[in-house]
Parts: C-alpha cells; structure tokens; sequence
C-alpha cells in the first residue's frame, strides 16, 4: 500500500514540476532523431507563451496513452501561463493549457484546459503512438 501512495505523490509531482521548469526556459527548439529518422522537434516560444511538440515520426516514439495524467497536466499549464501543443507531421491535433479554448471536445475529456485542434489528426497521432 506503501508503494501506491508513493506512486500516486511522484504521478502529482511529475506534471507540476515539468511545467514550472518549461516556464524558465527561454525559447528555440530541439529536434530528436530515433532510429535515425527525425521523430520530434520541440518548439519553444517564450513570446507566445507556446510549447509545440510536432511528432514528426510517431510510429517510433512508445508513449502510453494516460487521459488523468493529461489532465493535470494541462492544469498545470494553465496555472503555469503555459500553453502545450501536439502537432502530427505538422498538423495541429491537440492544446493544452492556457490557451486552449474546447468546444465539444471538453465533453470528451472534461477538462477546461484540453483542446482537441483536429480529431482525425487526434486519432492518427494517438493510433501512431499506439503502436
């Protein structure tokens, strides 16, 4: 029981702590290769207040898909001024924080602070992923 209460502080801990450190960060951008392929470019604009992540080759990146933990950390963003975008090859699919303004799509996830940009490229991205 121990070890779930411990998991359970370090899964709050993780989303606060990220946002606050992608607040101090200045700006530019990282681009991350994976089996030699250009699979992810970071776009950090300080101006906007906008952090992009364009999945330019999902397929190779293995990230398990966790709504609760989306949630609070699109709150964070939001209470950290912060705005997260998900792009696919280019293409918006998702906002998080501060700036995302849902529609029907909060009916989905519930939240004030997830906005779904485009379905189809949502569930591209989220079926690259996946796999």
């Amino acid at each position: 029981m121990a070890d779930n209460d411990n998991n359970d502080k370090i899964d709050q801990i993780i989303p606060e702590l990220l946002a606050k450190s992608l607040k101090i960060v200045k700006g530019g951008a990282v681009d991350i290769d994976m089996e030699r392929q250009s699979a992810l470019r970071i776009e950090i604009d300080k101006n906007e207040e906008r952090i992009r992540i364009n999945f330019i080759h999902p397929a190779i990146i293995h990230i398990p898909e966790l709504l609760k933990t989306a949630k609070e950390f699109s709150q964070q963003l939001t209470d950290n001024s912060l705005t997260l975008s998900f792009l696919r090859k280019g293409k918006e699919a998702m906002t998080l924080g501060k700036k995302a303004h849902p529609t029907l799509s909060k009916l989905i996830t519930r939240s004030d602070d997830i906005q779904v940009d485009s379905v189809r490229e949502s569930i591209k991205l989220g079926r690259d992923l996946k796999k």
